[in-house]
């Protein structure tokens, strides 16, 4: 019986080689910021785009681990959480492995159609009541900065949604910030009444190049396995169409 046994395993393995290989755990820090993070549907823009390149290093077992920002660089840099961190910048102190640039932010200016605002350029910002992200002025720019400092109808809001508020609401005329932040809070049940609102209500004015942030990687070998990934993902459409299906509404 047991020499039999030992027969059906051999079989096994040579039939089935990658039973050998035991699938290696692998700990991914992401946030929790929607639509690129969303914890409770353990779903979101970035998230899906790092799922999907892990899908092609079926060898390693993923595991995503939630947590701040913050916490993200810290947990990479020297602490023993994560083996890889999601969303990181370029100009962060980070001590682990970047991978190419993979997570796009795309700030723009959005006013409603129906006001046919001529918006070209940052100075043309400056005849308009604004709401934009808490620190945008800092981040978009020096002609952006002086335009905000000398505009009495400026301000800044801790939370996006504020700023998606103020605009849709008329309170403001133009909201400053990420469009596909801007694109998830017009799905809010808030904005669906009697007349729903819809992105074609909407002029987006595209005064910014992207942005992009990386993975973070404290293993050197596995960074590039992954840039692999990244460049057949990209060179094959897979990640723009992620990047499209959280633009639909």
């Amino acid at each position: 019986m047991y020499k039999m046994l030992q027969q059906v395993l051999i079989v096994l393995l040579l039939v089935f080689p990658s039973l050998l290989l035991a699938k290696q755990e692998l700990r991914v820090g992401v946030g929790n910021f929607p639509p690129f993070f969303i914890e409770a549907e353990n779903k979101g823009l970035f998230l899906d785009i790092t799922r999907e390149i892990f899908k092609q290093l079926p060898e390693y077992e993923v595991k995503f681990i939630f947590m701040s920002n913050h916490r993200l660089l810290h947990e990479i840099n020297s602490g023993k959480i994560i083996d890889v961190a999601c969303n990181i910048f370029s100009a962060s102190k980070v001590k682990g492995h970047l991978s190419e640039a993979l997570f796009r932010y795309t700030d723009v200016a959005v006013s409603k159609k129906i006001h046919a605002l001529e918006i070209d350029d940052i100075e043309d910002l400056q005849a308009y009541s604004i709401a934009a992200y808490q620190g945008a002025k800092d981040l978009l720019g020096e002609q952006y900065k002086q335009m905000a400092l000398a505009n009495d109808n400026y301000s800044e809001h801790s939370h996006p949604k504020d700023t998606t508020y103020l605009m849709a609401a008329g309170q403001k005329d133009i909201r400053v910030g990420d469009i596909h932040i801007f694109f998830h809070d017009l799905q809010n049940k808030y904005y669906q009444g009697d007349t729903p609102i819809k992105k074609s209500d909407f002029n987006i004015h595209r005064l910014w190049p992207d942005v992009y942030s990386h993975m973070a990687f404290k293993n050197a070998d596995l960074r590039d396995a992954v840039n692999k990934v990244i460049k057949q993902l990209k060179q094959d459409g897979t990640i723009e169409k992620i990047y499209a299906k959280y633009q639909i509404h």
